[in-house]
C-alpha cells in the first residue's frame, strides 16, 4: 500500500509538471492512473516503489492498447440494476474507445 502511494504521486506531479493531468481535457485523470497503477501493481505484488514505477512505464509502453486494461472480469448484470456496462461486442461506441481503462465496479466503464 506504501509503494503504491508514493508511486501514485509521482505518477500524478510527473503528468500535472507536463499539463496532462486533467480528466476533463482528455487526458488521464486519478482514477485512470489509480487503475493502471493498480494493475502493475497485482503484476508485480511485493516490488517496491522504485520498481513499480519502472515496471509502469515499461509495462505500458509495450501494452497493445486494441485491449483494455481490467482489473478484473467485466459484471455484466451484477443485481440487475440494468445499468450500461462497457462491452464493445454490444455497445457500438465502445468500440471506438482508443484507450480503455475499465473500472472495476459495477457498473463497469471506461475511465
Amino acid at each position: 500500500v506504501q509503494a503504491f502511494r508514493i508511486v501514485l504521486r509521482c505518477l500524478k506531479m510527473w503528468a500535472k509538471r507536463r499539463g496532462i493531468y486533467a480528466n476533463v481535457v482528455g487526458f488521464l485523470g486519478g482514477i485512470a492512473l489509480e487503475i493502471l497503477l493498480a494493475k502493475v501493481c497485482q503484476l508485480y505484488p511485493n516490488a517496491a516503489a522504485n520498481v513499480l514505477l519502472h515496471k509502469f512505464y515499461f509495462f505500458y509502453d509495450e501494452w497493445d492498447w486494441k485491449n483494455p486494461i481490467l482489473l478484473k472480469e467485466i459484471a455484466l448484470d451484477s443485481a440487475d440494476l440494468h445499468l450500461p456496462v462497457w462491452n464493445p461486442k454490444i455497445n457500438h461506441r465502445d468500440r471506438f474507445h482508443v484507450m480503455p481503462i475499465i473500472t472495476p465496479s459495477y457498473p463497469c466503464q471506461n475511465a
